[in-house]
């Protein structure tokens, strides 16, 4: 029992509310919040006891007694901070910031959910370094983060560092934020859980995954011919199919990015947001034509200023593949998977395509090469159903 002491007087301070045991007369511990609100401090008894650990039995009970008061003291500081502190109307709840609130809601569930629920704090982090408020909250948001998952690596486990997450990793994450969304609408900290703004096929399963999207060069020359109502959309499109690079790299880029002259080739030469790592792109004629007008636009002006957000354009492109008559479900990411596939059938070593889309392990850019295998398989498939 000495281990439970311990184990409470070792938690961080400044916290409103504290776990604390009263010994009993006949040698159990109960268990009870020591709660500090509104500069007056009140104590709750939760019925619940530690009991000499005689046997195996008895340390579950006292394990599992424990882990339900961290989840009642978990729950408690969450409704203090959205009860109190200012937060006791809904448009001041809603500036809780997502990370913030998620971390908290971990606290309630099993070791299993809280490990998953920590690991989507994580990626949510990694997507975005600024936490949002949850009442700025919306779909575009989420779909922009569904695009993260898809191309992101994993990074804190040394095992499995530089690969790309699985589809039932990716499913499981998006279930996790849609399930503290569920309570956060519980709480009455937003209106609306946006996830539900969200079609079905645009959200990630755990089922197979289907196969991976890029365009043809015929196909990608048809998208060039095709008149699109959002030139700026398709301009930086068609440049991250000619770069392979990310909605977020195009969006940030500026003019004192471009034709940056590095071992006396002109480049596109930035810094990627997600990896934080250098690239310089040597330019062509073509990456150059779909470039906007540059005009009278100083170095630290945007070069696609007006850009749409990554969520936007992922709702506006599918129009422009009808447009085109091309039977794909078009997203800005399947640029990137254009770029990649093509660069390799065009013979450029792996290392080098690795290296321009900012991969960490070649082992991520090994998955084009078997999509153009497939591709391939394909062909000789159609061939040989022809009658010569």
């Amino acid at each position: 029992m000495n281990n439970h002491r311990k184990a409470i007087s070792g938690a961080k301070e400044k916290q409103p509310v504290k776990i604390r045991l009263k010994k009993l007369a006949n040698g159990n511990l109960s268990i009870y919040l020591d709660i500090y609100q509104n500069k007056r401090r009140v104590y709750e008894f939760l019925n619940m006891y530690i009991i000499p650990e005689v046997n195996e039995a008895a340390k579950a009970i006292n394990r599992k007694n424990m882990e339900l008061a961290e989840a009642i003291k978990a729950q408690k500081i969450i409704q203090i901070n959205t009860t109190n502190h200012g937060l006791s109307n809904q448009k001041e709840r809603s500036k809780i910031l997502l990370r913030e609130y998620i971390r908290s809601f971990a606290e309630t569930k099993n070791k299993s959910t809280r490990q998953n629920l920590n690991s989507l704090v994580y990626h949510l982090e990694r997507f975005r370094g600024i936490d949002i408020q949850m009442g700025k909250l919306d779909k575009y948001y989420i779909m922009d983060f569904i695009d993260y998952l898809e191309d992101a690596e994993i990074e804190h486990t040394e095992r499995n560092k530089g690969r790309k997450l699985s589809r039932n990793s990716q499913a499981m994450y998006f279930k996790c934020l849609k399930m503290a969304l569920d309570e956060a609408v519980a709480d009455d900290i937003i209106t609306s859980n946006p996830i539900s703004a969200i079609k079905k096929k645009y959200r990630p399963s755990g089922e197979k995954s289907p196969k991976r999207e890029f365009l043809t060069e015929e196909e990608l020359k048809r998208f060039a011919d095709t008149d699109f109502s959002n030139d700026l959309l398709k301009r930086a499109f068609m440049i991250g199919c000619l770069t392979g690079l990310r909605h977020c790299d195009i969006k940030q880029m500026k003019w004192g990015n471009v034709g940056v002259i590095k071992n006396g080739v002109e480049c596109i030469s930035i810094v990627q947001e997600k990896t934080n790592d250098p690239v310089d792109i040597p330019m062509n004629d073509n990456i150059k034509k779909w470039l906007p007008e540059k005009g009278k636009a100083k170095k630290n002006d945007l070069v696609f200023a007006g850009l749409i957000t990554l969520g936007r354009s992922n709702e506006i492109l599918p129009k422009w593949a009808e447009k085109a008559g091309i039977n794909k479900h078009l997203t800005f990411h399947i640029s990137r998977h254009t770029f990649a596939v093509l660069a390799i059938a065009k013979g450029v070593n792996l290392y080098t395509v690795s290296k321009l889309l900012g991969h960490q392990s070649i082992s991520v850019t090994q998955i084009y090469t078997e999509v153009l295998d497939s591709a391939k398989e394909e062909a000789m498939k159609k061939i040989g159903e022809l009658n010569v």
